[in-house]
Formats: C-alpha cells, structure tokens, sequence
C-alpha cells in the first residue's frame, strides 16, 4: 500500500507538470505570434530573454552555492539530511529567480545607461546614475544579503537538527517557583558550525557594508524637514551616520573571518551591538539635531537645500525654460477686436462634452449594443478654416446584447466591431437646443471632404475588452441598415491566423475558451483578434511606460486612428517634489493605433529626453522617429490633460525662485473651481484657438487659469502650445497682484446674483426640469477676458436630451444671457466704439461738430452692429442693406 500510494503521489504529480507545462508553452507561443503579428517580435525576444536570463542565472547561482555549502556541511554533519536540505534549497532558488526575473527592466536599463548631463550637489553624479545605475546595485546587494541569509538559516537549522540534546533536567516547582517547571531543551552546536556560521556572517556583514554605503545617496529623496531632499540633518549627521555603519559593519565582518582563530563570539556579538546602537542612537540624535537645532532656525540652515529643491523639481517637470510674461488687463475691448479675433471667436466651445455625451447616446447610437464613452476635442481645417470639433468614436458593447442573444456566437463571430463616429462643432446649435452634426448616421455621412469616413469598422478601441475570430462561417455583423444588417469580413492586418488544430489548441488554452477548439465555424482561414483594447494593447507592447487617461480618435484621409499619450516617468530624481508617487516626467512618445488594422506606431515626439534615449537602446525596433508619423495625424496632435494638471500643480509653487518667498509660501497658486450642474467642482484645463499676444496667427492651446491659495480672483493663466511646429512650448501669463480679475468662481457668483438670471434659472428648475450649468471658459482677447458659460435644460423624463438654452458672456462688470453666444456678445459689446466710430468722435471734438450729430453717430454705430451680426449669420443681403444705410448717413 505504501508503494502504490507513491506511484499514485509521483503519477499526480507529473500529470500536474504536464499541464502547467503547456499552459505555459501556449502562453509563450502565442504572446511570439501576437507580437509578430504586429512585427514586434524583436520586443517579445529582448524580454523573454531578459526574463530567463536573469532568472536562470539568480538561480543557478543560489544552486551552486548552496551545493558547495552542502559540501562543507556534509563533513562537518554525521545525520543524513539530504532530501530535507535539497528541498528547501531548490525552493528558495526559485524564488530567488522568480522575484530576480521581475526586475530584467532595471538590468537593461542599467546595461544601456544614458547621463542626464545634470549633477545633483552633494555627490557630484550625474542624474543618470539615480535612475539607471543605483537602483542595479540595490538589487544586486539585496540578492546577495538574502543568499547569505538563505544560507545561514539552512546551515544552521542543518546543524540543530542534528546536534545532540543535552540530558532533561526536572525541576521541581517548589524549587524555582510557579514561572518555571521544566528545563528547555538546548540544542548544541559544533565548533565546526560555529566557524561556519561564521564565516557566512562575514560576508553578509560585508554586503551589510555595501548597503549602509549606497543608503547614504537615499538622503537626496529624503522628506524630513522644509525641502524635499537632502537637508541640513540629512547632510550632516544621516550621511557620516552611513558612512560610519559601514565602516564598522566591514569591521564586524573582519572580526566574524577571524573568529576560527580568535575562537570568541562575544567579540562578534560585541561588534553587532555597537553597529546596533550606532545606527539607533544616530537615528535619535538626527531627530534631536532636525527639532533642536534646524527647525529654530530652519530657513537660514536650509537656504541652500530650497534652492536644490526648486532647481531640480522645474528641470523634472519640464518648468526650466517655461516663458513667464505680464500681462496687463485693459478693458477696452471693441467690436473691432472682436472681429479682429473672427477665428478665436468662431471656435468658442459652447458644448459641454458631459450633456453632449448624452445627447449623442440619445440620436445617434441607433441600436443598444453601440456606445459612445468620450467626447475628443480637436481641430480639423474644414474648407480652408481652422475648426475645432468634438469627436465621439461609436464602440460596440456586446454586454449591452439583449440576453438571449448573448452567445458564444453572437459575441466571438458576430459582433466584432463598432462603426463609425459622430463630429459636431464646438459651438453650433439647432434651433431645438440640439448639436450640428458634421458626421452622422450609419453608415457615416458628412457634406465635408476632410471628415470622410470610408473606413468605419471600430475593431480596437477604449471599450474592445473581448477577443473576436474573423472570417468565419458565420456572418459578420457590420451595422444595420433598416430592419436588415448588413455583413462584412474582415480584411485587415490584424490577427493570427488558425491554420491549424495546434494553433486552435494553443489560442484555445490561451484564451480559456473550449469553444473556440470545439466550434466548426472556425476554419483555416479564420482570425483569432485579442487584446483589442488600446491602452491593454500598448501597455503589453511598452509595459514600462505610463499612459494618459484620455486616448482621442482622429479621422485621417477616411480612416479612424487612435492616438495615446505615453510618458517617461522615474521617481529617482534626486530634490524633486514627488506628485502621485513620481518626481520626473516627459511627454515622449506619441502612440497611434489604427482603429481597423491594430497596428501601433510609437513615434518619439522629445528626443533629448534620457529616458526614452535609453529604452530607444534596449528596444531599438519599437521607437520610430516623430518625422516618420504621416502629415495628416501630425496636424491632431495636442498637448495632453494629465501632463498639464501635473505641472499646475507643481507650478504653482515651484514659480516662487526666491527661497524666502518659496520657504513662507507667499504666493502659492492653485487650479480653480467651477459650477457644473449645481456642484462645485475643479476646472478642468481645456483647449482653444487662441492668438497668444504678439502672435500674428491663431494656434491650438490647452489652457488653464490659476488663481492664489484661499482667493478666488484670476492672477495667471498657463498656455501649452499643441501645433508640430511649436509643441510642447509652455508660457505663463502673470496678472497684476494690484488689480482684480475675475476668477471662475467669482464669475459663478455674479451670474448668482443676477436678478434676471437666477430667476430663469430658478423658474425652470421649478418647473421639473434640470438645469446644467456647463463648463465656464475664459478666453483671452487681446488684453481682455472674456467668461463664457452654456446653459442647458434636461426634462425629468426618461432619455430626455439636454438642449443648450442660453449663452451667459460676462466682460468686465457686465453679465448677459441670451439665446445665442453671438446675441449675448452684442448685447455686452453694445455702445463699445468701433476704430471707425472713435476716428469720427475724436474728429467731432477736434472740429466742434455740434451735438445734434449725435443722434446720426448712435444711429451709425447701430447699424454698424447689425450689419456684422447679418454677416456673421451668413445674411449677405440684410449685411449690404445695412452698409448702405451706414453709408448715407456718414455721407451726411
């Protein structure tokens, strides 16, 4: 019985391996195909490799080392304990190599190094150093002091196990009293396994050294004090408290060597204590220095330390070469700046994209399995004019399937893609309250040649989560057209093909599905399309870059593309403010995926960033050249959301040079807050076509307002530049600390305290409607600002649509809501003198004209305004009526 039941342990035991075998050969073979299908194999190689190479390596290291220590042990132990020390062996090498293999980027990195050409102070390195070389030493002494470990503990439990128990001695109770009445079992060790012992503890001693001495650079990510970094106690007393530890834990090793012929472990012991209490009592003396000494006068002993810290903390954030200007608010804004401002004032976004959101679910989705998740904003030249527009790809959602229909068919055969996409202008509206749409329907249909789409299939996307098998016997949903659908196959790149039962098998046990092995519907011509979600996609080719939030479709000569924001981050710079667990971060790379095909094209956009220098080196076939991205998708690139929230929120205090100002927080500034619907919430950076001041031509930026801490009046506004020519410049422009600017929330207020508008407001919401208060944008014009905040109303009912009602434009002390943004501008801007207007008043005064003229000048201006609200609504007839009646009474 005995023997059967280990046949029976053995038989398990291999029918286990076997299986855990080919889970993980599928698993590789079919990452090979995935990434050869996208030709990026060469990326799979250098990881795979990377991986077992380490791996391999870390464990046949722990293998021969404990094999020579079995060696030394097998003459200094009699008991057979050889099953018993294998085991734990193999066990701990495995690990050993499995944790070591999840660290193959930091030996890459460290293998390729890449210097900053940027020193910090203290230790004179080279920032590279930081990022690529220390963080490879940490890792290889931390291997190291757990191999010594691992051996110690071995050893020693080899020896306990096989000493020799001294006698039991019995006690009785009223001998030693109630605490004690049996004698514990001491186990002794041999004079051999001591010096054994020994000799492994000087060595790990000697790693112990080497990890007190590289500690000393983790003073410089220190955040003890008023500076993140190295500071006054961190410099004097953490880094001689380093240095001494590891000067006296090369002493302790040397004592722990001499040990076979010293033959005193109390000297040994003795030399660990001292190392003990030195690094216990340095770390009590340095809390005593830091509250006693430097926080009593923190400032003058910290000068130095808050100039590293701003310095380093603008160079990570990419805030070196920020260009900071006034700007000097005039309000003297005309019709003629207006008009001088025609394309500026043209793309003003009156669409908020949350109602827009629901609105597009509500007229355009058409069948319950599509759905939109996201409104891009972005600028396309439409007719020779540079129009902004907001784009919602339509993604399939196969758990929006009725029930029944949720089969495996239905959902891997049949529905495999969304189609299409809606586009409307930022600022059009219906006369029922509702977008224009430029691009609309299925399938697509636009008047604009620039918005064609002629390839509608959505196959990646943000919502693709499911694998699909193309080019089955099974018909093809495309999209519906009527009471009918209409069927397609798929004829793009993307796929592996399952040529054969083995690859069947393999994609079968891959992606856990007996289905697809069994179903007859999958042919030899069939396509197996996996990880179709674009941010899984790109992470699992790049898996040591970080991504935006907010990927944004483009249609580019009838075709749908993706296009990802991808940064290089590290939080090893040294005297950088940490944000969100990093303290560096580039704009880098820009990533395209073609939304039909799956291809991703990783195109470097900062070439003189050291990070993606250095991963261009590892991975020289997946980084391409930002020349090489295609004309028509160079034109949609933008500076992105995240990137800019970071360095606000940075900026904002880090824009204080002087050490004083930045020590006592004087001038911190912050993002500030808006109203949308009836909440408070934090004003999003937003984009816009914009003339910069002494610009001689529109550009596309993403700004954002700052205001100071606990005030809400307007004192800077930051600029990023997102057209190819001038991307990624960043200029701040400052306000006058002497005067007020509204800011978003004091603008909110006064729209509050408007009679006539709050009472509109209340009435509708009364009458069981929602009213949504939209996003509040502030354009700046000229020297001026103008507030422009939508307003919309959603009925209670179920699926009503939210329908844009009012325009509210505020300038200088005034506030208008009308039913237009262009009625609400005319509104404010009226009695504002044209340049032509002023040349005739100052004529007036200098000839004495007589004030019975007056009434012909007002009459002028009136007509002057509605002939360019004629022309701005396209009414060329009524336009030329009224230039002729502003002609005769300029001629009187």
């Amino acid at each position: 019985m005995p023997q059967d039941n280990i046949i029976k342990n053995n038989l398990f035991g291999f029918i286990i391996a076997i299986i855990a075998l080919t889970v993980l050969g599928a698993g590789l073979y079919t990452e090979w195909l995935w990434f050869d299908s996208l030709s990026y194999v060469s990326v799979f190689k250098t990881i795979l490799l990377s991986k077992v190479s380490l791996g391999m390596s870390v464990f046949l290291v722990f293998i021969v080392l404990f094999s020579l220590n079995f060696l030394v042990l097998r003459k200094n132990i009699e008991n057979k304990f050889y099953k018993m020390y294998f085991g734990a062996s193999f066990i701990i090498s495995v690990v050993a190599g499995i944790f070591s293999s999840t660290y193959w980027f930091t030996v890459l990195r460290f293998l390729n190094f890449t210097a900053f050409s940027y020193a910090d102070t203290v230790f004179k390195q080279d920032i590279g150093f930081y990022v690529f070389v220390l963080p490879f030493y940490k890792l290889v002494l931390g291997i190291i002091f757990f191999l010594f470990v691992s051996l110690i503990f071995v050893s020693a439990a080899s020896y306990l196990l096989s000493g020799k128990k001294k006698k039991t001695v019995r006690i009785e109770p009223q001998d030693l009293g109630a605490e004690q009445v049996l004698q514990q079992i001491k186990l002794e060790f041999s004079e051999k396994g001591k010096l054994h012992i020994a000799i492994f503890a000087g060595f790990l001693l000697i790693v112990l050294a080497g990890l007190f001495y590289i500690r000393r650079y983790d003073i410089l990510f220190s955040s003890r004090g008023a500076v993140y970094g190295a500071g006054f106690t961190d410099v004097n007393v953490l880094l001689p408290l380093y240095s001494i530890l590891a000067l006296v834990a090369i002493l302790t090793a040397v004592m722990a060597f001499l040990f076979p012929y010293l033959k005193n472990m109390k000297l040994v012991v003795g030399a660990v204590s001292i190392m003990l209490i030195i690094f216990f009592g340095g770390s009590f003396v340095s809390g005593l220095v830091q509250s006693l000494y430097v926080q009593p006068n923190e400032f003058n002993l910290e000068e130095p330390y808050l100039k590293e810290n701003i310095k380093h903390t603008l160079f990570a954030y990419g805030l070196t070469n920020i260009n900071t200007r006034d700007f000097p608010v005039s309000y003297d804004l005309t019709m003629d700046d207006i008009n001088k401002n025609e394309v500026t004032i043209q793309n003003v976004r009156l669409w908020d994209w949350r109602p827009l959101l629901t609105t597009n679910k509500q007229i355009q989705l058409f069948r319950t399995y599509y759905d939109f998740i996201d409104v891009d904003i972005d600028r396309y030249e439409i007719d020779g004019k540079l129009r902004q527009l907001m784009l919602s790809p339509r993604e399939l959602d196969p758990n929006q399937l009725d029930s029944k229909a949720k089969t495996f068919v239905n959902e891997k055969f049949v529905y495999t893609h969304g189609y299409g996409a809606v586009v409307s202008p930022i600022n059009s509206i219906s006369k029922e309250g509702l977008p224009e749409l430029f691009v609309k329907d299925i399938p697509p249909k636009t008047d604009y040649k620039e918005l064609e789409i002629t390839t509608p299939g959505i196959y990646f996307g943000e919502k693709t989560q499911n694998f699909v098998v193309t080019n089955t016997k099974t018909n093809e949903f495309d999209y519906p057209l009527g009471n009918e659908n209409v069927f397609t196959v798929y004829d793009g790149k993307d796929g592996i093909q399952l040529s054969n039962i083995f690859k069947k098998a393999l994609f079968s046990i891959k992606l856990g599905s007996l289905n697809l092995f069994v179903s007859s519907a999958v042919t030899e011509d069939s396509k197996v399309l996996f990880r179709r979600n674009i941010m899984d996609r790109v992470s699992s080719l790049a898996p040591f870059l970080q991504y935006d939030n907010d990927p944004y479709i483009v249609i580019d000569n009838g075709k749908l593309f993706w296009i990802i924001d991808a940064y290089t981050t590290t939080d090893k710079f040294p005297y950088s403010e940490p944000v969100s667990g990093i303290n560096y971060i580039r704009n880098s790379v820009k990533i395209v995926v073609d939304a039909y095909n799956g291809n991703a094209d990783f195109y470097v956009i900062n070439d003189e960033d050291p990070l993606i220098k250095n991963y261009a080196k590892v991975f020289p076939e997946l980084f391409k050249d930002f020349k090489e991205m295609p004309a028509g998708l160079k034109k949609h690139i933008r500076y992105p959301e995240d990137l800019m929230r970071v360095q606000t929120r940075i900026f904002g205090t880090y824009h204080m040079l002087d050490p004083q100002v930045f020590y006592n927080r004087e001038d911190v500034w912050r993002t500030p807050t808006e109203i949308y619907r009836s909440n408070e919430i934090e004003l999003r950076p937003y984009y816009i076509v914009l003339k910069l001041p002494d610009s001689e031509k529109e550009g596309f930026f993403l700004i954002t307002p700052l205001i100071p801490r606990g005030k809400e009046n307007m004192i800077a506004w930051f600029a990023a530049h997102s057209d190819p020519e001038s991307y990624g410049k960043l200029e701040v422009f400052k306000l006058s600390k002497q005067e007020l600017t509204y800011g978003p929330m004091q603008i909110e207020a006064r729209i509050d305290q408007d009679t006539d508008i709050s009472q509109l407001l209340t009435l509708w919401g009364q009458q069981g409607s929602e009213v949504i208060r939209g996003n509040l944008i502030i354009i700046p014009i000229e020297t001026s600002f103008l507030y422009i905040e939508p307003i919309y109303l959603k009925a209670s009912a179920s699926g009503a649509l939210p329908q844009l009602k009012r325009v509210i434009v505020s300038y200088e002390d005034q506030v208008a809501m009308e039913e237009t943004f262009e009625g609400a501008l005319s509104k404010i801007f009226k009695g504002k003198l044209s340049a032509l207007e002023q040349e005739v008043k100052e004529r007036k005064e200098q000839e004495n004209i007589p004030l019975n003229l007056e009434e012909k000048l007002r009459e002028a201006s009136k007509l002057y305004d509605e002939a360019q609200a004629s022309l701005q609504k396209g009414s060329l007839t009524e336009y030329a009526k009224k230039i002729e009646e502003l002609g005769k009474i300029l001629e009187d």
